[in-house]
């Protein structure tokens, strides 16, 4: 076949488009053509055009079925979190050191969320704490790495992490994959907490991040109540 050929099978081929796009009842005034017009199948070689938009409806009520799952599922889980989050407030607010409120967090989380890791630091060059609570104080220049690089400058990020971001935060031997970062402080400027998972997919791109912001919220408002007073 030339080539004037095929582009005028191309010219042929957009008037037909275009008369059925016009001309929407076509297929109703010419019923016989439904069983007799044949659409190529992946599986089932050829299938009638009646058949070819019933499996095409099926595929998209099974898509929706999947998305409505998918979305009761979220709901689920972001209501587990919300309670468990709701029941460590009080808990936290009673802390008296960074030491109590990690441990408190940390137990939470671990036995009722199943996240076997979770961290706190705050930012070495921007807050001064009490003596006891120095194991959680980050170097600066460790912390603006963290926020500009693995964080990418945003308030909170879920995803995949590096090995050296592994060992800053976790410690190298943790068995950590995927990670909740949030920073702390109205610019994100006073710390972070950090929740890990072995499963590298059970934190990803896109995940409603309000819960945990919120939790960073409540804090950071604690926060100047245990640490030491007069840092900038």
């Amino acid at each position: 076949m030339s080539e004037r050929d095929l582009r005028q099978d191309d010219l042929e081929e957009g008037r037909v488009v275009e008369y059925l796009r016009r001309h929407p009842d076509f297929f109703l005034r010419h019923r016989a053509l439904l069983e007799q017009v044949r659409i190529p199948h992946e599986v089932r070689g050829a299938v009638s055009l009646v058949e070819f938009n019933l499996t095409r409806q099926r595929e998209r009520i099974q898509g929706l079925e999947q998305e409505m799952q998918s979305l009761l599922a979220n709901a689920s889980r972001n209501e587990r979190i919300f309670r468990v989050y709701a029941d460590i407030y009080p808990e936290l607010f009673a802390c008296t050191s960074l030491c109590q409120l990690w441990r408190r967090l940390h137990t939470s989380v671990r036995d009722k969320l199943h996240i076997p890791a979770s961290a706190l630091w705050l930012n070495g060059g921007r807050v001064a704490v009490k003596r006891s609570d120095k194991r959680f104080l980050l170097a600066e220049a460790a912390f603006l790495r963290l926020c500009r690089q693995s964080m990418a400058g945003e308030a909170v990020y879920f995803g995949p992490i590096a090995a050296e971001d592994k060992q800053t935060l976790f410690g190298a031997e943790a068995l950590v994959h995927s990670v909740a970062l949030m920073r702390l402080g109205e610019q994100g400027e006073q710390g972070l907490i950090a929740f890990g998972h072995a499963n590298p997919e059970h934190y990803h791109a896109g995940m409603d991040s309000l819960l945990l912001e919120q939790l960073g919220r409540f804090v950071t408002l604690l926060l100047p109540n245990l640490v030491v007073a007069g840092h900038d």
